[in-house]
């Protein structure tokens, strides 16, 4: 299990920064969201994408995970390539539509063929989570899996231990909300408690840390070292007065 940055949390960041940002904060993989920043897509070339990989294991950093724009880019070929390359899963949000169902099983084919995964997000409803792992299970063996989008303030850990045994493998992802500088604030809602059961079920996967809601910017740019002193070396940062998620 690996604790992992969401470019969510700093989507104006180039991916030198985010690499700075994770050797900064002990972070050992990056979530990236399309559209962010950090410019990495499926419209890349095979070359390009390699040396970004390269750059992250110099780096000491692992990609965790492609967020894509929706079923229509996950789907594409050009992603399906970007996962192989990458060597990290993608992950969807579905509608509810039959459409949606064939097209993802059809998809999670073309990634195994290259080696690849795709991942079904979901909230943190049980039945949600059993109804979307009947679904993986339909497809090509381990090329479909689920990935979590955890969220503190509304309740969504109370069922953690519900969750990860309605996911069992599948899952494959972790997106939580919260964490960073806002660990202090999630006090006595469940984090700890959900860390611990992720550890005693091995969850191989990665936990990526994101803002619960935007408003909260200012306070992540500091705590990734863009604060008051600016970025790089010599800054000031206001590490003093934040708490990391261990």
């Amino acid at each position: 299990m690996k604790l992992a940055l969401s470019t969510a949390a700093a989507p104006d960041y180039t991916l030198a920064e985010l690499f700075d940002a994770c050797v900064r904060r002990g972070l050992a993989a990056l979530e990236l969201v399309a559209d962010d920043r950090h410019g990495v897509g499926p419209e890349l070339e095979q070359r390009e994408v390699l040396e970004i990989v390269e750059e992250a294991g110099a780096r000491g950093v692992t990609i965790a995970a492609y967020r894509s724009r929706g079923l229509w880019e996950a789907t594409a070929p050009e992603t399906v390539r970007l996962a192989a390359w990458l060597g990290a899963p993608v992950v969807v949000t579905l509608d509810e539509s039959e459409d949606d169902v064939v097209d993802v099983i059809n998809a999670a084919h073309r990634y195994a063929a290259v080696g690849a995964r795709l991942l079904v997000e979901h909230r943190s409803a049980p039945g949600e989570v059993a109804e979307l792992r009947a679904l993986a299970e339909r497809a090509a063996p381990h090329a479909l899996g689920l990935a979590w989008d955890a969220d503190p303030a509304d309740g969504g850990l109370d069922a953690a231990a519900e969750i990860i045994a309605a996911a069992g493998p599948l899952l494959g992802h972790i997106r939580l909300r919260g964490g960073g500088p806002e660990t202090a604030r999630g006090e006595g809602q469940g984090i700890g408690s959900l860390m611990g059961r992720l550890t005693l079920a091995r969850y191989p996967g990665c936990i990526a840390i994101a803002p619960s809601t935007p408003r909260y910017r200012y306070a992540w740019n500091a705590w990734l070292g863009r604060g008051r002193g600016g970025w790089g070396c010599g800054s000031k940062t206001s590490d003093d007065s934040l708490v990391s998620l261990s």
